[in-house]
């Protein structure tokens, strides 16, 4: 460490943190150091602290002047507050500090050729995400095994730039020939993303019949909690839902559970339930009739499951066409998982259904994978990642009340087990606060992008350690697509311009003043009133 680049001494220290006061001969913030300027303390910027044989890489997360009085005369110093973040070792970059730099440690400014050795730890996979913000002709490399195997969150407010990032970050392994990606796709943004390695599915043609969904599914669906019989309801739908799956399915009739993803009759299962809501037995003795046990205890139940019977926007789940025996299973996983055990990147477009059942689909797909890989005995060759768009909306807080939590439930048991089956996530949301905390707090990577709200500021120090709580005060700086990248697969938390995705997704804001301007195609209100009355929509990429 040459005396040019010392800057300062510690003064104070916990467990996390520095307090360092800069030199009394420092009087310009700016130093050159071979050719390059350098400004001590700016924020985000690293500083090295030797202890022993070993350097401590700090980071600097505040800066102010404070009054000194030396030898009766009152002069200002630089006071830092710095991050420990890692530690070199006979030329080795590791994360964590295992020693805390005393008192009257010396403080050096970090040059670009000091940190080399850092940032080039995860060089030798070659997966880089993007450009280092402060350092210029530096790339941010990672590991990609710990980043996608790891569940991650990608994080920012409404036109951040998410979707963008997202593509870029799922661009750079999408071509690998057994990648195995599943987005679901709320409104319709990444077909254009994924032009040569993506399967697109639209949900509403694709048909997810009922009869994959498990108990929890089929009882949020079907059943109303409030209602009085709700329990009675439940014990019997499950006991005729198990004898239909066994007349339907009579070489499985010794395994087979409510939960086992075979065909059953829900029209049979229907019938047999308003029999007993209507169903009267002969007296004893006095020779007239009485009401059966299940008397009226069903009506509620027949019109919730009528009414999603017979409503179009649900025929793609109650109404199959294609998938009505049990052997059809196979076809289906084919088409999400790609007939040869790859489908690279698998787009579920889920614009086209009803809000009402979003959640369900999304518990039911997210489980369908989860339970795939763990029946599926070469799962540690097939990890599959799911790629949760628009988070907030399915995924709630445990103190929301919107009255569905059947994805919660799937997602949360895969945030907490889905690691040694091979299914990892990625949780892409504007609202960090709304979106549970069971999920976002098993996240081990974050990739956070502008955060202007302050409730979602503070949710996202939470989930942070102390060490970078200070880096979160940057968030509303930063530019479009630049993130703060956090977590197990990077050295040390960092400033990143993410690479711009090749093609870019359907997400780009429409351009209203421009619009108004001049617009290039006229609206015709008949056209638009037919496809309302038809539900039909046009899809994104067809407009561009």
């Amino acid at each position: 460490m040459t005396e040019q680049k010392k800057i300062g001494v510690v003064t104070g220290v916990t467990s996390g943190t520095l307090t360092a006061v800069l030199d009394p001969g420092i009087t310009s913030l700016a130093r050159e150091i071979n050719g390059k300027v350098y400004f001590i303390g700016q924020i985000g910027t690293y500083v090295l602290v030797p202890v022993g044989k070993l350097i401590i890489v700090a980071m600097v997360s505040e800066f102010k002047r404070v009054d000194f009085s030396e030898n009766g005369k009152l002069t200002q110093r630089g006071i830092m507050e710095l991050n420990l973040v890692g530690t070199v070792k006979a030329g080795r970059y590791e994360r964590g500090v295992s020693v805390i730099p005393p008192v009257d440690s010396p403080v050096f400014l970090a040059e670009d050729a000091d940190l080399t050795a850092v940032f080039s730890i995860f060089r030798k996979y070659g997966f880089s995400i993007g450009q280092l913000s402060l350092f210029e002709k530096e790339r941010a490399y990672l590991d990609p095994n710990k980043f996608f195997g790891k569940h991650l969150a990608v994080l920012g407010s409404s036109g951040a730039g998410k979707s963008c990032t997202v593509s870029s970050l799922l661009q750079k392994v999408a071509n690998f020939p057994d990648t195995n990606i599943i987005i679901l796709d709320i409104h319709n943004e990444y077909q254009n993303a994924f032009p040569d390695c993506s399967k697109y599915l639209n949900i509403a043609e694709l048909e997810l019949p009922y009869w994959l969904m498990n108990l929890a599914e089929l009882q949020e669906t079907f059943i109303d909690e409030r209602d009085e019989n709700a329990s009675s309801q439940l014990t019997v739908f499950k006991d005729l839902i198990v004898q239909s799956k066994k007349g339907k399915n009579p070489q499985l009739a010794d395994v087979i559970t409510v939960d086992t993803p075979v065909y059953f009759d829900l029209s049979e299962v229907r019938a047999k339930m308003q029999y007993m809501d209507t169903e009267k037995i002969s007296g004893i003795g006095s020779g007239g009739t009485k009401e059966g046990p299940f008397y009226g205890k069903f009506s509620r139940f027949l019109v919730r499951l009528d009414s999603r019977l017979n409503d179009p926007r649900y025929a793609f789940m109650f109404k199959p066409k294609q998938y009505t025996q049990s052997a059809s299973f196979n076809d289906l996983l084919s088409q999400i998982f790609g007939s040869e055990g790859s489908a690279q990147v698998t787009i579920m477009d889920m614009s086209g259904i009803p809000f009402d059942i979003v959640n369900t689909i999304v518990s039911l797909i997210a489980r369908l994978a989860f339970d795939f890989n763990f029946w599926n005995p070469n799962r540690k060759e097939f990890p599959i990642l799911l790629v949760f768009e628009e988070a907030h909306n399915y995924l709630p807080s445990s103190g929301s009340n919107t009255g569905t939590s059947a994805a919660r439930r799937t997602v949360e048991r895969i945030a907490k087990e889905g690691r040694k089956y091979g299914v990892s996530c990625m949780i892409v949301s504007q609202r960090p606060a709304e979106v549970s905390e069971t999920i976002l707090s098993q996240c081990n990577n974050f990739v956070i992008l502008r955060l202007t709200n302050p409730v979602d500021q503070n949710y996202v120090r939470r989930l942070m350690s102390d060490t970078f709580s200070g880096l979160i005060d940057t968030l509303p700086s930063l530019r479009q697509g630049e993130a703060l990248v956090i977590g197990e697969a990077i050295p040390m938390p960092l400033r990143v311009q993410i690479d711009f995705p090749n093609p870019e997704p359907n997400s780009s804001d429409i351009k209203f003043y421009d619009k108004w301007k001049q617009s290039d195609a006229k609206t015709d209100i008949t056209e638009v009133v037919e496809k309302w009355w038809k539900q039909e929509r046009t899809s994104h990429h067809v407009e561009q």
